[in-house]
C-alpha cells in the first residue's frame, strides 16, 4: 500500500465512505485503456468460472491485434467472449489449467494448450513465481467504506492470482454478491478499475434424466445422517439433493455448488444448529448457478468461501467426519481406473479438484469417495466402462485410490479388493447390454476364472438385479440386517459363510459332513435368474467390511410348479427371526412369479428349521423318508 493509500483509507476510515468512485477516481479507466495497459508478449489471467469480466473480455479479443503473443490463462471460462475465429489465427496463445465448453474445441484442434494440475495446487503455482502473472483481470463487488472489494462468487484460484500478478484490472460490478470467508483484497492491490452494473453469468441445469435420477437415489443411500458433502455441478449432484430430504445434520465442504444447497438449507437437512468439527458454515472455493443463488450467498455468513489451496488441501478435507465427495467420471475399466479429462487421445476437461477430495475423503473418518458415471454413452452404443482404457485416455485417480463406482444399475466397491472381485463388481453395475462382452474380454485378460458365469435366463440373456426386493431385517435386540437378492459378486462371502459352520451344521444342511465348497460348486448359486431360482442373503457391514450371515433360497420345478427351498445361517445370527423373515420374502416373490408352493427335506433333528416352519400360516404336510423329514406346502393352503 503506497502513502497516498494509507492516507486515503485512514481518512475513509473517520468520515466514511460516500463516493467510493469519487475516492478512487484516479485508478479509474475507460475500456479503451486497456491496450494502453497490457502489451505484447505478457501472460494474461482471465477470472474463473461465473466471474469472469466479460467487458475486459471481450476488449481484450476485440483489441488483440495489439497484442501479439500473449498467454491467457485460463479455469473454467464460462462467458460468452469468442477467444477463436473460424477465419483466422488468433494473436493469443491460450493455456487451460481445466478445458470448459469455450476452450475445448481449441484444444482439440491445438489451438491452445492444456496443463493438467490439483486444484489444490494451482495457487502454488502462481504465488511461488513459476507461473509468473503479469495482468490479472477480474470482478469483484464494489469496496466497502474501508476499501475492501469481495472478490465475490469465486475465491478459488482468484485471490492467489491477485496477490501474485504484477497489475491487478477489476471490473468492479455492482451485482456481483459480497461473499465472507477468506474473499477480500484491497482497492490497494488493484492497478485499474472499470465500473458495471450487469448480472453474472448463470449456470443454469436441466432437470436431472433418468439415469441421473438413478444414479442420484443410489449415492443417497450411501450418505449417512451426519455426513460432509462434496458434490460437483450438473444433473447427477442436482438429482443427489432430491433423494437427500429425509437426510439429518448434513454438513457442505465442497469446491463448489449449486442452488440445491439451498433447498437442503431451507428443508433443515443442513442447519447451523448441526454442524459439526467446531465448523458453523458451509464452506466453498466458489459458486455456480442461478441468480437465485448469489443473492442467497450475498452477505450470508453461514457461507464461507476459501482458496482451493486450503479448501482442497487433502489434509484439510481429512478433518470431516463422514466426508462423502461425489465426482464424475468418463470411463473406468475393470481394474478401477478412472479417466475423467479424456476421451481417448483427445483432451475434454480437466482434473480439477477431483483427486483432491477423493484422497481426502479417503482419509477422512468414516469418508466415502464415490465415482459417478452413466453406464453408456448418451446414444447408448458404447460402455463406459471398459475392459481397458482407451490408448491416450488419462489416469485421473489410479486404482488404488478407487472406492465406490456408481451407475444407474447400481454401485461397486473396489477399495482392497481383487482384480477378479473388481471386474465382477464392475461388470455387475455395466449396461446389460455389455455385460457378457464385458465377461468375455475379462476372461481374455486373464482377470476372472475361466468358466465365471454371469446369470442368465436359459436363452442366454443377462437378468437385471431386482432392486425392488431388498429390505431390511430388525432383529429383538435391535441389529439391522440387510436383506437382498444374491449377486455373483457374493461368491467369496458365500463360501466364508459355508465354512464358518461346524460340522454338525453342515450335515444339517447339506444332509453331508461337507468339507469343501469349491468355486465351481458355490458360483452357481450366486449366479441365479432371480425367476426360477431366487436367493436372498441378509448381509451386515458397510460395504468396506462386509458379510452374508445368512442365505435363503427356492429352486422351480416348472413340471410340478412347486419350488424346493433350503437355508443357511450363521452360528452368531440364529434365534434372531432372519430365517422366518427371509422363507416370508420368499414366499411374497414366490407368488409373484406365480408359483404354487414351498417343499424340501429336512433331518429329523433340525429342530429350528422344523419350529419355523411350523409357524407358518400354511398348512404343511410332513412325511418321513429313508431318515429325513420331506415337507410341502401349498400357498392356496392356510391353516385351518
Amino acid at each position: 500500500m503506497t502513502d497516498k493509500d494509507t492516507k486515503r483509507e485512514s481518512e475513509i476510515m473517520v468520515k466514511g465512505l460516500i463516493d467510493w468512485q469519487k475516492v478512487y477516481s484516479d485508478k479509474k479507466m475507460h475500456l479503451a485503456e486497456l491496450t494502453n495497459i497490457i502489451r505484447p508478449g505478457q501472460r494474461i489471467f482471465i477470472g474463473t468460472g461465473c466471474s469472469e469480466p466479460q467487458k475486459l473480455t471481450s476488449e481484450l479479443v476485440k483489441k488483440q491485434n495489439h497484442l501479439a503473443d500473449c498467454e491467457i490463462i485460463h479455469f473454467l471460462t464460462l462467458g460468452e467472449t469468442k477467444f477463436f475465429s473460424d477465419y483466422e489465427p488468433s494473436y493469443f496463445r491460450h493455456n487451460a489449467l481445466f478445458i470448459g465448453s469455450t476452450m475445448r474445441e481449441a484444444v482439440k484442434k491445438g489451438y491452445a494448450d492444456y496443463t493438467p494440475i490439483m486444484l489444490s495446487d494451482i495457487p502454488k503455482l502462481f504465488l511461488s513465481g513459476r507461473k509468473h502473472i503479469d495482468v490479472a483481470l477480474i470482478q469483484v463487488s464494489p469496496p466497502d467504506k474501508y476499501g475492501w472489494l469481495s472478490l465475490g462468487i469465486n475465491v478459488d484460484i482468484n485471490k492467489a492470482v491477485v496477490n501474485s500478478a504484477d497489475i491487478v484490472i477489476a471490473q468492479i460490478n455492482e451485482q456481483m454478491p459480497r461473499t465472507m470467508g477468506d474473499s477480500f483484497i484491497h482497492m490497494s492491490q488493484i492497478y485499474r478499475w472499470f465500473y458495471t452494473d450487469e448480472p453474472l453469468i448463470e449456470a443454469i441445469y436441466e432437470e436431472p434424466d433418468e439415469k441421473s435420477q438413478k444414479i442420484g437415489k443410489y449415492i443417497a443411500r450411501l450418505v449417512e445422517n451426519g455426513s460432509t458433502l462434496q458434490m460437483g455441478i450438473g444433473q447427477i449432484p442436482n438429482a443427489v439433493i432430491k433423494f437427500l430430504k429425509d437426510k439429518k445434520d448434513l454438513s457442505i465442504y465442497s469446491e463448489v455448488f449449486s442452488d440445491g444447497v439451498i433447498d437442503l438449507v431451507e428443508s433443515g437437512v443442513i442447519s447451523a444448529e448441526y454442524l459439526k468439527s467446531g465448523r458453523s458454515k458451509i464452506m466453498c472455493t466458489f459458486v455456480m448457478g442461478s441468480n437465485s443463488l448469489y443473492q442467497w450467498v450475498d452477505n450470508n455468513p453461514f457461507v464461507e468461501f476459501r482458496t482451493t489451496d486450503y479448501l482442497n488441501n487433502p489434509f484439510n478435507i481429512a478433518k470431516n467426519d463422514k466426508q462423502v465427495s461425489i465426482n464424475a467420471a468418463l470411463t473406468v475399466d475393470l481394474t478401477g481406473q478412472v479417466n475423467s479429462d479424456s476421451i481417448g487421445n483427445e483432451f475434454y476437461s480437466g482434473i480439477g479438484g477431483q483427486a483432491d477430495f477423493e484422497r481426502g475423503a479417503a482419509l477422512a473418518p468414516h469418508g466415502k469417495p464415490i465415482m459417478t458415471l452413466s453406464s453408456t454413452t448418451a446414444d447408448g452404443k458404447k460402455s463406459r466402462i471398459v475392459p481397458v482404457l482407451e490408448e491416450g485416455a488419462g489416469v485421473v485417480l489410479p486404482r488404488g485410490d478407487v472406492h465406490y463406482v456408481v451407475t444407474e444399475w447400481g454401485f461397486a466397491y473396489l477399495h482392497g479388493k481383487t482384480i477378479r472381485e473388481r471386474a465382477l463388481q464392475l461388470i455387475g453395475i455395466a449396461h446389460p447390454d455389455f455385460r457378457q462382452e464385458l465377461l468375455d474380454r475379462a476372461k481374455e485378460l486373464k482377470y476372472v476364472y475361466e468358466d465365471q458365469m454371469l446369470p442368465t435366463t436359459k436363452d442366454g440373456i443377462v437378468v437385471i438385479y431386482p432392486e425392488s426386493y431388498e429390505s431390511y431385517y430388525e432383529t429383538p435386540s435391535g441389529e439391522t440386517i440387510f436383506v437382498r437378492p444374491v449377486k455373483p459378486t457374493d461368491e467369496r462371502m458365500l463360501q466364508d459363510l459355508y465354512y464358518s459352520l461346524s460340522m454338525q451344521d453342515r450335515v444339517l444342511r447339506f444332509f453331508t459332513p461337507q468339507k469343501r465348497f469349491p468355486h465351481k460348486q458355490t458360483q452357481s448359486k450366486v449366479n441365479v435368474d432371480y425367476e426360477e431360482t431366487m436367493a436372498l442373503v441378509g448381509v451386515v457391514g458397510e460395504e468396506d467390511n462386509q458379510k452374508i450371515i445368512s442365505a435363503g433360497s427356492y429352486y422351480l420345478n416348472r413340471n410340478t410348479n412347486m419350488a424346493e427351498i433350503a437355508f443357511t445361517v450363521h452360528d452368531d445370527y440364529r434365534n434372531k427371526g432372519i430365517t422366518k423373515y427371509v422363507l416370508e420374502q420368499l414366499i411374497n416373490i414366490a407368488k409373484e412369479k406365480g408359483i404354487t408352493g414351498f417343499n424340501g427335506e429336512v433331518l429329523p433333528e433340525n429342530k429350528a428349521m422344523i419350529h419355523v416352519l411350523e409357524s407358518l400360516d400354511y398348512d404343511i404336510q410332513f412325511h418321513r423318508y429313508e431318515g429325513e423329514m420331506m415337507f410341502s406346502f401349498k400357498f392356496s393352503g392356510k391353516k385351518s
